[in-house]
């Protein structure tokens, strides 16, 4: 008796957006926060070398360690450093394409005005406020990392530690311009007040 196995094919890509943003809402498009938006999406472009560039300093290290019995502290730093710049910025990546983690289960059962709003009170409530917290305690924070020439407390460590500090300020002001620009989209689509842009 010949029996064939069915033939499925599966559409990756839908499967891929119906379990990352199946309860996504997709609000309309303005001027301002089209700018915002670009300007952000081509510094994240850049910003993403760093998980390239990261997995080969991985690979170097991996290799000297076992290969040559050879470890530098300064290069688990780096490893470090470029795991938090990969993170910190990935958060305003998240806001900005509304892929940050919410709890679908109630969001679901939400009419689309409804979630606006709850939008509108968390990025006006909490995310700018945080955002504007951190960037004004923040910049004094790297300012006196500077000044006192801070460096690593590990022998062989980096120096400049004033650098990976400042990418709190960064990173911030960046998850308070993708919070804005979500904001004006959210409030085009509940007050028409940026005009919405039309597609073609």
């Amino acid at each position: 008796m010949n029996q064939t196995e069915p033939h499925i094919e599966l559409d990756l890509e839908k499967i891929e957006d119906s379990g990352a943003r199946s309860h996504g809402l997709e609000f309309p498009r303005t001027w301002p926060s089209d700018v915002i938006e670009k300007v952000l999406g081509s510094l994240s472009y850049l910003l993403n070398t760093i998980w390239i560039a990261l997995v080969l300093i991985i690979v170097v290290n991996v290799t000297m360690r076992y290969a040559f019995n050879v470890n530098y502290v300064w290069v688990e730093e780096v490893q470090w450093h470029m795991y938090a710049v990969g993170f910190m910025f990935g958060i305003g990546y998240a806001v900005m394409h509304d892929s940050h983690v919410r709890v679908d289960v109630l969001a679901a059962n939400f009419r689309p005005t409804t979630r606006a709003w709850i939008e509108v009170i968390s990025i006006v409530g909490i995310i700018l406020p945080l955002c504007w917290i951190i960037v004004q305690y923040g910049i004094p924070f790297v300012e006196a990392s500077y000044n006192r020439g801070e460096r690593s407390s590990a022998p062989g460590g980096l120096a400049n530690r004033w650098m990976i500090k400042s990418v709190i300020v960064l990173a911030f002001l960046y998850i308070g311009m993708a919070a804005f620009a979500r904001l004006l989209r959210i409030t085009a689509f509940l007050f028409n007040f940026p005009r919405a842009r039309v597609t073609q």
